[in-house]
C-alpha cells in the first residue's frame, strides 16, 4: 500500500506539471488532424465522460477496461473504460464518470477518490467529447457487469503500457471511412484496443513513464 499511494502522490504531481496530451495521443490515431475546438463547438457534441479506475494488487497497479456488448452503433463490442453521456441528474463530468462505472461495473462512487483528469478526445463518429478522469481507491472491488452494456471486464496491470510489444498495427474498417485504414492498437489480453481508449491509453502510458522514473 505504501507504494501504491507514493505512485498516486507522484501520478497527481505529474498531471499537475503537465498532461503529455495531443503529442501522446495522436500516435494511436490513423492521419486525423489535432482537434479545432471552435469546430468541434459548432457540432454541439454529447458531454460524456469515462472513468480510469486504479487500485492496487500487491506490488502492482490495475486499471479495469469493459467489452462493450454488440449492438448497432458504432461503438459496438468495442474496448472501453467504463463510462457514458452526461445526465441531467449529473452535477459534473466527474460525477457522470463514477455513476457510469457502478451503473457498467459496480464500483461504489464513495470509495473512489478524485486523482485528476486526462486530454478530453473528441470522437467525429458519435459526435461525443469525451473527458477522461482518473480515480483510485486502495482496494479492488469486484465487477458486477451490467450484461445490456457490457460483456465482460479487464482489469490489466498498468504496466502493461509500458511494454511496446503490445502495440501492434492492422487493417481496420472505420465507420466513417468505406476502406479499411492501418491502425495502430494496443492488444491487451488479446482484445484490439483502437480508437478514443488508445488515444487515452497512449496519453497514460507517458505519465506512467514520468511516474515510474521519479520512482526508481
Amino acid at each position: 500500500m505504501p507504494m501504491f499511494l507514493e505512485f498516486i502522490d507522484i501520478l497527481t504531481d505529474e498531471i499537475r506539471l503537465g498532461l503529455p496530451g495531443w503529442e501522446a495521443q495522436q500516435r494511436m490515431i490513423s492521419g486525423r488532424p489535432k482537434m479545432d475546438l471552435e469546430l468541434i463547438a459548432k457540432k454541439n457534441p454529447r458531454q460524456s465522460s469515462v472513468l480510469v479506475w486504479l487500485y492496487p494488487d500487491n506490488e502492482d497497479i490495475y486499471t479495469r477496461l469493459i467489452l462493450r456488448t454488440a449492438y448497432k452503433g458504432v461503438h459496438s463490442a468495442q474496448v472501453a473504460f467504463p463510462g457514458g453521456t452526461k445526465e441531467e441528474t449529473d452535477t459534473n463530468l466527474w460525477q457522470t464518470a463514477l455513476r457510469e462505472a457502478h451503473e457498467e461495473v459496480g464500483l461504489l462512487p464513495e470509495k473512489i477518490k478524485f486523482v485528476g483528469e486526462l486530454s478530453p478526445v473528441y470522437i467525429p463518429p458519435s459526435n461525443f467529447w469525451v473527458q477522461p478522469y482518473i480515480g483510485m481507491s486502495e482496494n479492488n472491488m469486484p465487477a458486477i457487469i451490467q450484461e445490456t452494456e457490457v460483456q465482460h471486464t479487464i482489469d490489466i496491470n498498468v504496466r502493461q503500457l509500458l511494454d511496446p510489444k503490445i502495440k501492434e498495427e492492422k487493417l481496420i474498417l472505420h465507420s466513417n471511412s468505406s476502406a479499411e485504414i492501418k491502425t495502430p492498437y494496443y492488444n491487451i489480453a488479446g482484445h484490439i484496443v483502437w480508437g478514443a481508449t488508445a488515444m487515452m491509453l497512449s496519453e497514460l502510458e507517458e505519465l506512467l513513464k514520468r511516474v515510474y522514473k521519479r520512482m526508481e
